[in-house]
């Protein structure tokens, strides 16, 4: 097994259970102690978890700065099916000529693939979204990209700040494509106000707030109100939550098929 696919994993078991054991991990995954052991250090190590006797614990995103923005390589993979699914649905509620706002994230990063070559504009907060649409653009006919200013949050590849803010508020749009932290009885939740800032700037200058979130954002509240049901136009996820019914209107609710190779 790869490394990152076996770090992966771990950290999808660690985010379903909080905490994690190398007896755990080795049981679920198959693994040797040895090799359970280093990986629990290279998550570590990368700060995507605490360090607890005898395993990890899930990382508090609340006391670590920035944690839910930064789209390493690790987090991207982390539910990567799920948010693959989850993207490609959302680009197809997207037609031909409109403006799209999308808010940096791992699952809105995503979004890059499937509008690169659409003829449409996009306005961006994420370095890292304009760059990959950079990179995938193959024809006259690829979408125009237009990216805000402000202060580079570190580590994350997002534009934050007044200058920001002042830019979105400038653009209007068909839809926007927004990342939560977490899904909870009143609405969407976040950890960053720098962020929460430009999100709410987003919503406010839309004809449409989209929030993509896969299943592990059910249930959890961040510090940070990001908006309420009724600002949501439409939730894109992989599956609904188990114990509890969002207070969302059904046709709101967009369940995103599995993509198939």
């Amino acid at each position: 097994m790869r490394t990152t696919l076996r770090n992966r994993e771990i950290l999808e078991l660690l985010g379903e259970t909080g905490q994690l054991s190398v007896p755990d991990a080795c049981e679920r995954l198959s693994l040797s102690p040895a090799t359970a052991r280093r990986a629990f250090a290279r998550i570590a190590a990368e700060g995507l978890a605490e360090k607890v006797w005898g395993g990890l614990m899930r990382r508090n995103p609340a006391t670590t700065p920035g944690y839910d923005m930064v789209p390493s390589s690790l987090r991207d993979q982390l539910n990567a099916e799920a948010k693959d699914a989850i993207a490609r649905q959302a680009a197809m509620l997207v037609e031909d000529g409109d403006v799209v706002a999308i808010d940096g994230g791992t699952t809105t990063l995503r979004l890059s693939s499937y509008l690169a070559n659409r003829p449409i504009r996009i306005l961006t907060n994420s370095i890292l979204i304009a760059h990959r649409i950079e990179q995938l653009r193959s024809g006259a006919k690829s979408a125009e990209v237009f990216l805000t200013g402000g202060f580079i949050y570190p580590g994350s590849g997002l534009l934050v700040g007044p200058q920001a803010v002042t830019n979105l508020r400038e653009y209007h749009s068909r839809w926007a494509f927004l990342s939560v932290g977490g899904l909870d009885e009143r609405g969407a939740t976040n950890t960053n106000q720098l962020v929460v800032e430009s999100q709410r700037a987003m919503i406010e200058q839309t004809e449409n707030a989209v929030i993509l979130a896969d299943h592990s954002k059910w249930g959890h509240r961040d510090m940070i109100r990001q908006c309420d049901w009724s600002e949501i136009s439409r939730l894109i996820t992989d599956r609904k939550p188990d114990n509890w019914t969002p207070p969302i209107a059904p046709e709101k609710l967009i369940v995103a098929p599995p993509v198939t190779a």
